[in-house]
């Protein structure tokens, strides 16, 4: 309900108008000449290149690239983005919907995930001894929140990666693959949770189910990227790759920055001294949330300025983190305490 109030609240101010989600940017001029001949109308732009939801719009009026010269090339870095499939063949019904429908599905494809998630969450919480009222941590993480807001395909990522959890902790190997598979072929970085997950298990001695849980969303991301790749060609896969580099070297760049913006230099501290909290934390605990999305924490380090630089992009870069620190410091440590009391009889 939070999800779709907010939506409401901004289509409210726009003249109930989908396409300020989809974030088309007055430089992006290509991809917004695309959209407008799509939709046969004008749409609503932002500031400067605009953000993720055009490319999602574009990549969603063809999910399969089967014209890609049509679609996919009119994106900068095209390999980089098709990778991120399953949330615009979702927001597509599999390439069937028109693009007027598709600026619509988008958008209703992130509120539906965010109430997913935020059910993933609360039963996470529940599970471990806690209010199920911390699944509000996945609806109000900003990062998410700014997902939402721009037609991203964090938050669906984050929904899935957080079932696949709930499910794991319940013995339900299956299910739990088939949704870290989701979760990677969403955003690729989720990954992580998958290779974390398996850590658990293996730490656990169920060494069997750790293959099967890191393998096969590795081979599907993968087996996508060779696709892509077949489809759109093999040159440039470098050049495509803008938010990695070389560690601390995007967050020093990018505090430089910080000092002429309040704001962002608040919200950057913040975010460290979080995924410092949560390291902490996570390095000491037994729980899977904290080993599945502990991978975060060396990938934040190797963020690009570009990353770095603006509290809205670092926020959504690392929120998966963000939640699974609230979970393990407000959840997991209560569960700790109770355990410990019980345990001596106080």
């Amino acid at each position: 309900m939070a999800a779709a109030a907010l939506a409401v609240n901004v289509l409210s101010q726009f003249e109930r108008d989908p396409t300020v989600f989809a974030s088309f940017g007055e430089e992006s001029v290509d991809i917004t000449n695309y959209a407008e001949e799509q939709l046969g109308r004008k749409v609503l732009t932002r500031p400067a290149l605009g953000h993720d939801g055009k490319y999602f719009f574009v990549l969603a009026n063809d999910p399969w690239l089967l014209d890609p010269e049509e679609n996919a090339l009119v994106i900068d870095r095209p390999r980089y983005r098709a990778q991120r499939m399953f949330y615009p063949i979702v927001a597509s019904v599999g390439g069937v919907l028109e693009a007027d429908a598709i600026i619509w599905t988008l958008l209703i494809t992130n509120v539906i995930a965010m109430g997913l998630g935020t059910w993933a969450v609360t039963t996470l919480a529940s599970d471990m001894g806690g209010s199920p009222w911390w699944g509000l941590a996945f609806v109000l993480n900003v990062g998410f929140i700014s997902e939402q807001n721009i037609d991203g395909a964090g938050v669906v990522a984050a929904a899935a990666a957080f079932w696949a959890i709930v499910l794991l902790r319940r013995e339900k190997l299956g299910w739990a693959v088939v949704l870290l598979t989701v979760s990677a072929l969403s955003r690729e970085a989720m990954l992580i949770a998958a290779v974390g997950s398996a850590f658990w298990l293996r730490r656990r001695g169920e060494k069997g189910k750790a293959v099967w849980v890191a393998s096969v969303p590795a081979a599907a991301v993968a087996a996508w990227a060779v696709f892509v790749r077949l489809r759109l060609g093999f040159a440039g896969d470098t050049a495509e790759i803008q938010e990695i580099g070389l560690p601390f070297v995007g967050l020093v760049e990018a505090f430089d920055l910080w000092l002429d913006d309040p704001v962002d230099l608040a919200a950057g501290l913040a975010i460290l001294l979080l995924l410092a909290l949560f390291t902490r934390r996570a390095l000491g605990s037994q729980e899977l949330v904290a080993w599945a999305f502990l991978g975060f924490v060396p990938l934040a380090l190797l963020f690009t300025r570009q990353v770095w630089a603006s509290y809205f992009d670092i926020s959504r870069a690392v929120a998966p983190a963000i939640t699974a620190f609230f979970l393990l410091a407000f959840v997991g440590g209560r569960a700790r305490s109770a355990a410990v009391r019980e345990r001596t009889g106080a």
